[in-house]
């Protein structure tokens, strides 16, 4: 029988060795440092020869390093007589941009699926990616694709302390966590909407009923500049107890003081990204997703 085991980047260490402990199979970290100048050194943590990989690769705040972490491994892998490679992204970056919106513009979802393909990755799994104009992954990838949404989880977290609340979508893209955040708590949810003048500075506008008790759900969080006008209109209206859900909390810049100064009670996160907000596991969902995936990733997509 072919063996599996997981092999760890640099920022996957402990979600990976939950995974492990669930599938009962090894994990070993790989070797990762950096030369004086910034260039990387890897090296692989064991024999992989013949033997099925999981190649565990967080993409949180380095997304730079992580995809050369992930190219290099996945070739090497596959240069010392592995089997299939199954890349679990907790955090998939590279998705935001998935059109030319500007002449000269690289689409990097297309060019993050040309790269991964290329060094050879067999399958992809991540949760909860940043899927817009793409409606699913099998549009951008070659390889087999699954995802797997941490929302049903914040969900049930969020309705153990909040029995009554109104559900928002801080914009168009953040629909489907709404849909299936409210769908989990049997609440109703509105969408807001959003213009962006730039990378951080964005307006909110849309139409809010009356209420005291709203839920921002969202994928992502990087500077916090949409959830703090979506919380400022909610307060507008009289919302007095405002809570964020969110997957992925990359939390960067002053991120987090914005947050908690527009007046949101709580923040409510996954460990797909290292934060002090992780309240809720992916673990579990990760593991059942390969449990499904492993027999089938000889068959690409």
């Amino acid at each position: 029988m072919e063996q599996i085991v997981i092999i760890s980047g640099s920022q996957a260490n402990a979600l990976a060795q939950q995974v492990a402990s669930q599938l009962g199979i090894p994990h070993y970290p790989s070797t990762i440092r950096y030369f004086p100048d910034g260039e990387l050194y890897l090296r692989l943590p064991t024999d992989v020869k013949g033997k099925k990989i999981i190649l565990f690769e967080s993409f949180a705040r380095r997304p730079n390093d992580a995809l050369v972490e992930t190219v290099f491994l996945s070739e090497t892998l596959h240069e010392r007589g592995a089997g299939e490679v199954i890349l679990v992204a907790p955090y998939l970056p590279y998705l935001r941009q998935d059109s030319e919106f500007n002449p000269g513009e690289i689409v990097s979802a297309k060019m993050l699926s040309t790269m991964l393909s290329k060094a050879g990755i067999d399958a992809l799994v991540t949760v909860d990616p940043h899927l817009h104009r793409f409606k699913d992954l099998s549009e951008l990838f070659k390889m087999k694709t699954l995802k797997v949404s941490a929302m049903p989880l914040l969900a049930e977290y969020f309705y153990n302390y909040h029995r009554e609340a109104l559900v928002v979508a801080p914009d168009e893209e953040a629909e489907q966590w709404a849909k299936l955040f409210s769908g989990k708590i049997n609440a109703p949810y509105i969408v807001l909407e959003k213009h962006r003048f730039g990378d951080t500075e964005v307006e909110i506008s849309g139409s809010i009923p009356k209420g005291t008790t709203a839920v921002i759900v969202d994928d992502i969080i990087s500077t916090g500049g949409t959830i703090v006008e979506a919380a400022e209109k909610l307060k507008e209206h009289g919302f007095t107890s405002i809570h964020v859900c969110v997957t992925h909390a990359l939390l960067v810049q002053d991120a987090e003081a914005k947050i908690f100064q527009a007046g949101v009670e709580s923040l409510i996160a996954t460990d797909t990204v290292i934060n002090p907000y992780m309240r809720v596991s992916v673990a579990k969902i990760i593991g059942d997703a390969l449990e499904r995936l492993m027999s089938h990733v000889g068959n690409r997509a």
